[in-house]
């Protein structure tokens, strides 16, 4: 944990950086760089994504993060990341998780404030099969994606078998009161569901004495938040000490899924790793212009941290972790 810990921290300042290649002398550098789920016809949620149980016979988690565009991710697979966010409700404390897709790491780039939270955030999971892609051109192969949108729901599934309580924060009006409904349907084990949408507001005026008085009542084992981001990774940030909440997620449009406001893609499209068509099939005017920038941005940074790597190659510094 030491060691896992401080490759997050020096992935701030010279990213790509493995102890295993330390004790040789050698650093490896780079630049710094969601089918609706409660309450649908028994079977649908089955249907239409992967249950954790039936993942690929990939490990459930690696000794090391990969660093993409200096955020440090954690190679594991979906059942790998409910088991250590189960963990993380067990230990207490707070603690905080991202999934990062390349809009992340893009918005990372320029944004300082963003870049530092998710390369502190205590589990960080790749939520694109592009950065899948990048990271085994890269050199260090992440196992596969772990969608926000996948981890939720498998998430609720444990927390009905643990007892956990949850707050939904975020959404639109009535958006968060309607996706509570639909998962205590689905799991009526749970207890009761705490879940408040605040007006909007940017980032900086909103009503966080109201926010944090409801969640400290409600004292939730895990929290989503959908803001977006980078907005839910800073509100989160700036207060996850005043919250004392035990795991909190950014869980962006994950809530509109859960309220059957917005249909996920097929599973074959999520599989080859073209969701973001469905989805710009849905919103061209929100997504379009996002996608492009993206698309700029994106590419000339992987080829320039490839570039930047050891000759050896980056996967080297993988070898002899047992």
């Amino acid at each position: 944990m030491v060691a896992h810990q401080s490759i997050r921290q020096s992935a701030q300042v010279e990213v790509g950086v493995h102890p295993s290649r330390q004790s040789q002398g050698a650093l490896a550098t780079s630049i710094l760089g969601r089918e609706p789920y409660p309450g649908f016809p028994p079977g649908a949620v089955e249907r239409a994504m992967p249950r954790a149980d039936q993942m690929p016979a990939y490990p459930t988690v690696m000794e090391w993060p990969v660093v993409i565009l200096g955020v440090p991710f954690d190679p594991m697979t979906l059942a790998g990341a409910v088991d250590r966010i189960e963990s993380m409700v067990a230990e207490g404390g707070t603690h905080y998780v991202v999934t990062p897709n390349v809009d992340f790491l893009v918005k990372a780039q320029r944004d300082p404030e963003l870049h530092d939270i998710l390369a502190r955030a205590d589990l960080v999971l790749c939520d694109g099969k592009p950065l899948v892609w990048a990271s085994h051109w890269l050199g260090d192969a992440l196992p596969c994606r772990v969608a926000g949108s996948d981890l939720i729901p498998c998430l609720l599934q444990r927390a009905a078998e643990q007892g956990w309580r949850l707050f939904l924060l975020g959404g639109g009006p009535g958006v968060a009161s309607e996706a509570a409904r639909r998962i205590a349907a689905a799991h009526p084990r749970l207890p009761e569901i705490a879940h408040y949408s605040p007006p909007y507001r940017p980032l900086g005026e909103m009503n966080d004495a109201e926010i944090i008085g409801r969640v400290r009542e409600a004292k939730p084992d895990l929290m989503l938040v959908c803001f977006g981001c980078p907005k839910q990774e800073k509100w989160i940030s700036r207060h996850r000490n005043e919250l004392d909440v035990p795991v909190m997620i950014g869980a962006g449009g994950t809530i509109d899924f859960l309220a059957a406001r917005m249909a996920r893609a097929p599973v074959w499209m999520r599989r080859s790793g073209t969701e973001w068509l469905f989805r710009l099939f849905q919103e061209p005017g929100r997504l379009a212009r996002r996608y492009a920038d993206d698309l700029l941005h994106f590419l000339p940074a992987i080829l320039a941290q490839r570039w930047r790597r050891p000759s050896e190659g980056a996967g080297n510094s993988l070898k002899g972790r047992a």
